[in-house]
């Protein structure tokens, strides 16, 4: 019955239901191709002393504006490795490469700390101390869609937010009329 009346209403309105396909089937592969070019930048990257000290390297390296890439680059000059782990190579190269098919491939004699998700790791061959460089770097997400809940005068009202960088956009709903929005700037961080 119930079936029956669902392939009545989609004959009836085959273009709407068509529309719909169409956009779920392009929306679930802009999520695929999203995923899998994160995954891609997640993945281990072996650079050089010269280009972790770099901005302009370092950004091209990593996949990270120069921005970004300075801040990396401060806070690694403050900063130690997250892990030590000892590896036979010949050269420091060859162990940093092995050390990042060490990652990529989840060695269980790779240090925890190294294998836990983050947005970037960069492998550091360090030739001037004979050892290989761990750094995990988390970026600042500069998008962020927000959801909570409202209380003005003892009534409840649903959330919806947006933020892009310092700025902010929440809207309130009481069941499913708007009722106000608010705009928000973010005066300082800490």
């Amino acid at each position: 019955m119930l079936i029956s009346k669902l392939v009545q209403t989609i004959k009836e309105h085959y273009k709407i239901a068509v529309a719909i396909a169409l956009c779920v089937f392009i929306a679930i592969v802009g999520v695929w191709i999203y995923h899998h070019k994160q995954k891609q930048l997640e993945k281990p990257v072996v650079i050089t002393q010269e280009q972790a000290k770099s901005p302009k390297e370092l950004s091209k390296a990593i996949h990270v504006t120069e921005q970004e890439a300075q801040e990396v680059i401060s806070k690694k000059e403050r900063t130690q490795p997250i892990a030590t782990y000892y590896t036979q190579a010949p050269t420091v190269e060859v162990a940093a490469e092995q050390v990042k098919q060490d990652i990529a491939h989840s060695n269980p004699n790779v240090p925890k700390a190294v294998t836990e998700e983050s947005d970037r790791i960069a492998v550091v061959a360090n030739t001037d101390e004979q050892k290989v460089d761990v750094y995990k770097i988390n970026l600042n997400k500069v998008h962020k869609i927000k959801a909570g809940v409202t209380l003005i005068d003892n009534k409840a009202y649903e959330t919806i937010g947006y933020q892009a960088g310092k700025f902010e956009v929440l809207t309130h709903f009481n069941g499913q009329h708007l009722e106000g929005g608010s705009v928000l700037y973010t005066v300082k961080e800490w």
